[in-house]
């Protein structure tokens, strides 16, 4: 029992130390030798928990894919509260790990890497779907939060490269591309039937009413 505490501890510390390597260095930057001493461990270590060096970035990208999910999951409130709190995280996420955050999002080569990552975007594609209409029967508005899934991440890299947009433009831009993603589906298929919680995060936001507000003249001038 306490040697598997040992472990556990042993192969915690080494991930940890290992999100901080990957998050500042690229893969073939980092070296396992120097790791494993900065710890003051045996660098056959890694190989014992993961394999390699190969495993052991894999657990570190996965680990840092779980840790941000978690946090995702353990969110409370209203659904807008709630969207602009997730995205405020996945930005700090972004600053804090750029390496690690552009391997799991960036249009990358690596399989393994490519399927860590698309779990985790099922993940969210599931919860985004249920939030909105309490079931996933709608393969319209699947695909619509699939999309709406890799506008962020395409959205969120191409601030981390650039900075031509402020944080708060970055939010703007995701809930209002969430509203829009939300009405091009029902508009695709009527049969789509709102949870209370989304109409709800449509009418606390002023952006939202006015721009449906303004649709509708829209639509009535143009009869």
């Amino acid at each position: 029992m306490v040697s598997n505490r040992r472990g556990e501890a042993s192969r915690a510390a080494l991930l940890a130390a290992g999100k901080v390597a990957f998050s500042s260095d690229r893969y073939e930057e980092v070296s396992i030798v120097d790791l494993a001493r900065s710890l003051g461990v045996a660098a056959g270590s890694i190989s014992y928990h993961f394999g390699g060096k190969r495993g052991f970035y894999l657990a570190v990208i996965e680990q840092a894919a779980e840790e941000f999910w978690g946090s995702l999951l353990a969110m409370r409130g209203p659904a807008l509260e709630r969207l602009t709190r997730g995205i405020d995280l996945l930005l700090d996420e972004a600053e804090r790990q750029p390496r690690a955050f552009e391997a799991l999002f960036a249009d990358v080569a690596d399989a393994e890497v490519r399927q860590i990552r698309d779990r985790h975007r099922t993940r969210l594609t599931d919860a985004l779907v249920i939030e909105v209409t309490g079931s996933d029967a709608s393969p319209v508005l699947r695909a619509a939060m699939n999309g709406f899934a890799s506008f962020i991440e395409g959205l969120v890299l191409h601030w981390m490269h650039t900075r031509d947009i402020s944080r708060e433009q970055v939010k703007d831009l995701v809930v209002g591309n969430v509203f829009g993603t939300i009405l091009a589906a029902l508009r695709t298929d009527p049969n789509i039937e709102l949870t209370q919680r989304a109409v709800d995060a449509a009418l606390s936001d002023p952006q939202a009413v006015a721009f449906l507000g303004s649709l509708s003249t829209m639509s009535k001038t143009t009869e």
